[in-house]
């Protein structure tokens, strides 16, 4: 995070996109119903789910940044998955309902040109988005929250909604095509959908302690082989908690190195992830001697099977937190 006001958006975004999104919705349910545009009513609805996913931001914010405690040794994290999971549910619940209302209109026959203040509201809907799109992805990309990530994806949504909807007034008034205000509704209601599906596959990705891109592997891997001492690195897992990375490595070091030497080597390249690696919530790192020679990353498959077989006979003897033990079974 480069700025600390990005905090105090952070703080706010909530209470911001709850008041916009009332405010949108309100004002688009009801010009859509005075001036007879379904188009209009469906954009209501990408509002009326932004109104849901800024509470639930609120929720979330209070309950994430909870320290850790003695029955939440990972934090609170996820819980803005579990949230963006709920807003999946929603979403597709009521535009699906959307959809068949609409679509019943549509091959029903009778069509009429919306009154023109629709097309009024949906320019303004464009700009109030356009404004928020901007604010909320450049917090979501300062403070790396799935939440706050929805929503910047929702308006977004949002501003294009609008702009289908402006071309689809436009159409039924000047082109005498007033059937395209219903066909731009059912258009809007399949890309909620999609939307929808979006959302729950990543809520549901980062419940399941999803890992970091490969190219944030490739660069924690990088970073521990910058630490003099580390011989190779045989393994790094990581998953996404919240807005945090925790990172487990694995490192190799010399033959018959001292325990308190390998061990300050771990704790640097514990220290050094932190620092430049964003997002880092936890690092733990921990040492093996390695028999020999020194393999290279792309010959290490052996000496994963090891490790494997090794943490299994560790976790047997319930000592998985002791190094030391770790680096004494590696040797025999």
């Amino acid at each position: 995070m480069r700025y600390s006001k990005c905090i105090v958006c952070y703080e706010m975004i909530g209470w911001a996109g709850l008041l916009v999104n009332l405010i949108l919705s309100a004002m688009k349910i009801f010009v859509g119903i005075i001036s007879g545009s379904h188009a209009l009513l469906a954009d209501a609805l990408y509002s009326s789910k932004d109104v849901i996913t800024s509470a639930l931001i609120i929720v979330g914010l209070k309950v994430s940044n909870k320290p850790i405690d003695e029955k939440h040794p990972f934090g609170h994290g996820k819980i803005e998955f579990l949230l963006s999971l709920v807003v999946s549910f929603v979403l597709l619940g009521i535009t699906g309902w959307l959809l068949f209302n609409v679509a019943t209109v549509l091959l029903e026959g009778s069509h009429k040109a919306p009154h023109l203040i629709a097309l009024w509201t949906a320019i303004v809907s464009v700009l109030v988005n356009l404004f928020f799109w901007g604010y909320t992805r450049c917090v979501a990309l300062e403070i790396n929250s799935p939440m706050v990530q929805t929503l910047a994806k929702h308006h977004h949504a949002d501003g294009i909604s609008s702009v289908a909807v402006a071309f689809g007034i436009i159409g039924s008034h000047y082109l005498g095509m007033p059937w395209l205000d219903s066909v731009v509704a059912v258009g809007e209601s399949i890309h909620l959908l999609i939307l929808g599906g979006q959302v729950f596959w990543d809520s549901v990705q980062g419940l399941m302690d999803q890992a970091g891109s490969k190219e944030t592997q490739d660069e924690i891997k990088r970073r521990a082989n910058e630490i003099k001492g580390v011989e190779t690195v045989l393994e790094v897992r990581s998953r996404r908690v919240g807005q945090e990375l925790w990172i487990s490595v694995n490192i190799g070091v010399v033959p018959d190195m001292d325990i308190r030497e390998a061990k300050m080597i771990a704790d640097r390249v514990e220290e050094h992830i932190a620092d430049t690696i964003p997002h880092v919530g936890d690092v733990n790192v921990r040492f093996l001697s390695l028999p020999g020679s020194v393999p290279e990353f792309g010959e290490v498959e052996e000496d994963l099977v090891n490790l494997a077989k090794l943490r299994e006979g560790v976790r047997n003897a319930d000592l998985l937190a002791d190094d030391d033990v770790l680096t004494d079974l590696a040797k025999s």
